[in-house]
């Protein structure tokens, strides 16, 4: 009697444990990246912002014929917008644009004129940039909107109290980093 035995090995499992945490740790280093391109690309336009004022400086080096009208009008200029640009806004719209990419076409040196209800007093403080900041209700209270203001205008202020102000978008100095995005009040009127 004769009889063949045939001995097949059998085909290994496939590691879909291994294959998924492998594509997991993938994708948290891609959603990584895009934060800090997302991060990183806010302060490049920025930055491309900042650049392009001091373009002006090197071609009034480069014509010194021209200079001195250059810096004649380049002053005529800077005030000038400064009355007709103040643009009438809400509290929400105005957080709505700051949030959005590339803060939704603000500029430094863009003015706004706003009525709103300051809130949370206990957090109304010196920061780290050195300037009194106060907090303005936005979206009904889910937010706030920060905007720096100078503290002797606060006497008397609680939460509750309703002001017009018009702010300035600028900027502040933190631990020797300059950043984009801060609100300065121009003037503020309490509304009773």
């Amino acid at each position: 009697m004769r009889s063949e035995l045939t001995f097949r090995r059998p085909k290994p499992e496939i590691p879909w444990k291994l294959i998924g945490a492998g594509g997991g740790l993938f994708a948290l280093l891609i959603v990584g990246l895009l934060i800090i391109s997302a991060l990183g690309g806010g302060d490049s336009s920025s930055n491309g912002a900042e650049t392009l004022p001091s373009a002006t400086p090197s071609q009034i080096a480069s014509t010194p014929s021209q200079a001195a009208p250059t810096e004649a009008s380049t002053p005529s200029v800077g005030p000038a917008p400064a009355a007709p640009v103040v643009t009438d806004i809400t509290v929400d719209e105005l957080l709505d644009k700051l949030n959005s990419a590339r803060m939704g076409g603000i500029k430094i040196g863009d003015q706004f004129r706003l009525t709103g209800e300051l809130f949370m007093s206990d957090l109304w403080m010196t920061g780290a940039a050195g300037e009194y900041n106060v907090l303005l209700k936005a979206h009904g209270g889910a937010d706030d909107l920060s905007v720096f203001v100078d503290e002797s205008e606060t006497a008397g202020w609680r939460d509750g109290t309703k002001v017009q102000m018009i702010v300035e978008m600028g900027e502040a100095t933190i631990n020797g980093e300059t950043t984009a995005g801060w609100l300065r009040a121009l003037s503020v009127e309490t509304i009773p």
